[in-house]
């Protein structure tokens, strides 16, 4: 039995953003998640998006944060999710075109990342298909980040769908990425040649593998995610979690 925790990133119900928050979280609760991993906070006070994570029995995991707002109000930032008791602050994408790009986000995380970590959370950097290629210098732009940076400054949590669609094995890049990774976007694909997604556990990613993986590497979270789904969400979401749980409960 693994002491792996599962959350779900709440992007991946926004088509019910217009439904009461409360009791999306409830819902999701109710899917058997253990906490949620936000990705804006729909205007709701820390003190009360606290209350409702109390009374729905889920933990923030974390936040994804668009890379303005934490430029602008990164005080704001860690005090809410301070507040939440988030885990993790989450860099969600990052556009890079130039290697001047990759220099200024590392720039941003060298001064970024510590002042995080020493408010008790950890800065990460969620990956998509473009940071495991590079036009314009000689190492993926993933490599270059990790290098670049400390454990103090800047965390991984690598996206296992865009891993793969990247052409890369997501268990061996887990490995690559050693203690640095400190999480993993679960997200499955129905076929290499289409690269559609599909609900966890239905598709080709090796599942068992990763699970696996993330539970000797001491991750303390996994985290459920599907950008696109083709059936009810409430629905998807618990097909997900319960292949992820089937496995967790094996291990």
């Amino acid at each position: 039995m693994t002491n792996l925790k599962v959350a779900l990133q709440l992007y991946t119900l926004r088509d019910y953003d217009q439904e009461d928050f409360a009791a999306k979280l409830r819902k999701v609760r109710e899917a058997g998640y253990d906490g949620v991993e936000f990705a804006g906070f729909a205007d709701i006070p820390a003190e009360e998006m606290k209350g409702m994570l109390e009374k729905a029995g889920l933990t923030a995991m974390g936040s994804h944060t668009r890379i303005e707002e934490l430029l602008d109000q990164l005080d704001e930032v860690i005090a809410y999710n301070q507040v939440i008791g988030s885990s993790y602050i989450v860099i969600p994408y990052y556009k890079i075109e130039s290697m001047e790009d990759v220099h200024s986000l590392i720039t941003i995380v060298k001064e970024m990342g510590p002042k995080i970590r020493a408010a008790g959370m950890d800065l990460l950097y969620h990956n998509h298909y473009h940071e495991f290629t590079n036009e314009f210098g000689d190492k993926p732009i993933l490599e270059m980040l990790r290098e670049a940076t400390t454990e103090a400054e800047l965390n991984f949590e690598i996206d296992m769908f865009w891993t793969t669609h990247a052409g890369r094995e997501p268990v061996k890049v887990m490995e690559d990425f050693g203690s640095r990774c400190k999480t993993v976007h679960v997200k499955d694909m129905v076929s290499i040649e289409g690269k559609e997604m599909t609900e966890v556990g239905t598709g080709i990613l090796d599942l068992k593998g990763i699970i696996g993986k993330a539970q000797s590497a001491g991750y303390k979270w996994v985290v459920v995610e599907q950008d696109r789904i083709k059936i009810d969400g409430y629905e998807s979401v618990k097909i997900s979690l319960d292949h992820v749980k089937a496995i967790c409960s094996g291990i």
